[in-house]
């Protein structure tokens, strides 16, 4: 019995002094095994640098995905896929780069905590694609399947990103509105001519809800065009939010989005 206490609470990070002492006499082997189970099923999870292989992109792709604390694989749960930004050199883990800069992990879990709505957040490394292109076919087609079972979808998701991830929000939210029942951009990169894919949904109403949150500051993006699309996406009818506050384009302003896209992903499901 001091044994299994002890390995518990060194499991749990709960050990103080005298942990390992005596164990009460009034509990069974058999009821701290079920006790220590249920503490750690109420823990979160991340699983970090997932693989899958790609047809569209003839390789291996990593993915990381965070289960909420008490996540129950006989249920299921509504997701969200929270893309990054893009970045320069090594990219074989930017997929860690949500939890690694974005404190993302931490505010997940204080969302969660805090009555917010328990959901699967996969972070997928988008490389240096925009998500487009073939990507995007391993985005819509591979990944999203792939994950969605094995992490038991209920068939409710949202989008969020950052910079070159807020352009990959926006993209996919436009071309496959019926997909998403929320999408939200930060500092996004707003390329091309989103309102030409506005114009080629006819049904207005299967857009999802979007926010677009940029940094009056941030001159490494065009806020101008952002302003621009988020004024056509009201004036077609779409729901849409804009938030413009102080800051620039990094992981402080981004950090402090977080919160809020996850809110809003959690209000739309």
């Amino acid at each position: 019995m001091k044994r299994l206490f002890c390995w518990a609470a060194l499991a749990l990070g709960m050990l103080v002094p005298g942990a390992c002492g005596k164990a009460p006499e009034d509990v069974s082997e058999d009821d701290a095994r079920k006790n220590l189970l249920e503490l750690l099923k109420a823990e979160d999870k991340l699983y970090q640098d997932q693989t899958i292989f790609s047809r569209a992109m003839g390789k291996n792709m990593t993915y990381s995905v965070w289960l909420p604390g008490g996540y129950d694989d006989t249920k299921t749960y509504p997701f969200l896929y929270l893309l990054h930004g893009y970045e320069y050199g090594d990219q074989s883990h930017l997929d860690r780069y949500w939890v690694q800069k974005g404190n993302a992990r931490s505010i997940a879990r204080e969302y969660v905590k805090d009555g917010g709505v328990p959901m699967v957040i996969v972070m997928p490394n988008g490389l240096d694609s925009f998500y487009v292109g073939k990507y995007e076919t391993y985005f819509e087609e591979e990944l999203m399947a792939e994950v969605e079972k094995a992490y038991h979808c209920n068939g409710k998701r949202a989008i969020a990103g950052l910079s070159m991830g807020g352009y990959g929000t926006l993209y996919h939210a436009l071309k496959y509105p019926s997909k998403f029942t929320c999408a939200y951009a930060m500092s996004p990169a707003v390329m091309g001519e989103m309102e030409k894919m506005v114009d080629e949904v006819a049904d207005k109403g299967s857009f999802p809800a979007f926010t677009i949150e940029v940094g009056e500051q941030d001159t490494v993006v065009d806020n101008t065009a952002s302003q621009t699309l988020y004024l056509y996406l009201k004036e077609n009818g779409i729901r849409c939010e804009w938030i413009s506050r102080p800051g620039v384009h990094d992981w402080v302003f981004w950090q402090a989005c977080l919160p809020k896209a996850l809110k809003a992903a959690g209000d739309s499901f």
